[in-house]
């Protein structure tokens, strides 16, 4: 990984924490629940700025209500109340999602995407690795069609971490925090 990502030019590198990192975690499941208790128990070490959005809590509501509501409603309930940023839903964001569907068909992952290129943060933590190495490998045909629609989108690339890369991620975020 290269130091100007893990540096972001002399500020704390942003990261966006997608909705199965908590699903994992919360449901405790057999492969990556670990791995993304760990994840979220690093949210407030201060190594890098969580961001997260209301879609993240509509989309944990969706999922762990079909388990049991109380539970859903308890995870919404802690998750807004974390230390993170939490990035509105706007007009701005979905017409920029729907742009990004139109070059690359990946239905709500757009909403993120766009809440990430509007917001300048350049990696997730997902486990979701099929929509989202393809929005990866697909985001300067991405950006160019924002930028050619009139959206100001100053975030060159998007970076996956994927809960069973985090370790590495996060060990060199710690020694390039040292340095």
């Amino acid at each position: 990984m290269q130091s100007n990502l893990l540096k972001n030019r002399g500020r704390m590198i942003k990261a966006y924490i997608d909705t199965n990192i908590f699903i994992y975690a919360i449901i405790h499941h057999p492969s990556y629940g670990a791995l993304c208790s760990r994840i979220l128990r690093d949210l407030g070490k201060g190594l890098y700025k969580p961001y997260g959005s209301l879609l993240v809590a509509i989309e944990l509501l969706g999922a762990l209500s079909k388990i049991n509501p109380s539970i859903a409603r308890k995870a919404v309930e802690l998750y807004l109340a974390l230390d993170m940023a939490i990035l509105p839903l706007s007009e701005e964001i979905i017409d920029l999602s729907s742009i990004v569907n139109e070059v690359i068909n990946v239905r709500y992952d757009a909403i993120h995407v766009a809440l990430m290129m509007l917001h300048n943060v350049p990696v997730i933590i997902t486990n979701d690795t099929d929509d989202w190495l393809k929005i990866a490998q697909n985001y300067d045909n991405i950006r160019k069609k924002a930028i050619e629609e009139g959206y100001k989108v100053n975030l060159p690339r998007v970076h996956v971490v994927t809960p069973e890369y985090y370790p590495k991620w996060y060990k060199n975020l710690k020694i390039n925090h040292s340095k």
